[in-house]
């Protein structure tokens, strides 16, 4: 297993698919240190076709900068602007995105994003919460790569078993009506320590990429990984590689990217 500098330098097939899934933790890291420039400077190392990002932060940004930044006239009232992490990143490395808003604070927010540096259509932000006390959702979007269309969801699923055993059945549901055929990258911060989502998926044509490949992908917690957490399941795609994380993401968040290649076709 290789770095992902390493992978990226050496990967010049076409229809190579580099995906990373990584819950950044609102940006802080294991200790509650802001690790939010550190994390930006890894994703951009990456160069990757799709991250699926889950807790990207949003806070909403002070009347005075919005007056300074956004030609406001002060007083003037302003609308709904935030500033989110996932946004940040796909200004500054020319990314489309797709966010889905799942916790809603009134001074902050966090969620999903769907970046890519390929042509994304937006699918969708679903609300998969189990029950009132953890607000989850579905993104959906898809990118056009090397011809194809490519089906990308980013999930972040439940802490407690049953919520998570519902909300697996759910978007097997929807992947089913929705998205029923051709190339698919469901990925995410599953919290499935017991891998219950490893047969559930593969009962509808998808499978878990480090389990295919006999990699054990712990990512967490980040500083001794013990628990994979976190999925990436395919379908119409060929796992190629699992990807070990360089070892400065083990003091970035309380996870562990989770990073693949991927051959589409």
């Amino acid at each position: 297993m290789r770095n992902p500098e390493e992978l990226i330098r050496d990967s010049a097939h076409p229809k190579d698919f580099i995906a990373v899934s990584w819950n950044l933790h609102k940006g802080r890291s294991p200790l509650g240190l802001q690790a939010w420039q550190a994390m930006q400077r890894w994703v951009q190392s990456t160069h990757a076709d799709a991250y699926f990002l889950q807790e990207a932060m949003a806070r909403r940004m002070p009347s005075p900068v919005l007056s300074s930044n956004f030609g406001a006239p002060l007083g003037e009232p302003v609308d709904d602007i935030w500033h989110c992490q996932a946004t940040e990143i796909a200004s500054s490395l020319q990314l489309q995105i797709a966010l889905g808003t799942n916790v809603f604070k009134p001074s902050w927010r966090h969620g999903n994003a769907i970046l890519s540096p390929h042509p994304l259509d937006l699918g969708g932000r679903w609300d998969i919460s189990a029950h009132r006390f953890e607000r989850r959702g579905l993104l959906v979007a898809r990118a056009t790569f090397a011809g194809h269309s490519v089906t990308l969801l980013c999930a972040h699923l439940a802490l407690t078993r049953a919520a998570r055993l519902r909300q697996m059945n759910w978007i097997a549901h929807w992947i089913a009506k929705e998205a029923p055929t051709g190339p698919l990258v469901l990925a995410g911060d599953f919290n499935d320590w017991r891998n219950d989502s490893v047969p559930l998926f593969a009962e509808h044509g998808l499978h878990e990429v480090a389990t295919l490949l006999g990699e054990p992908a712990r990512t967490f917690p980040a500083f001794s990984p013990a628990l994979a957490l976190d999925k990436m399941f395919v379908r119409d795609m060929k796992p190629i590689e699992w990807i070990q994380p360089a070892q400065e993401t083990a003091w970035l968040s309380d996870h562990l990217p989770y990073m693949a290649r991927l051959q589409v076709g």
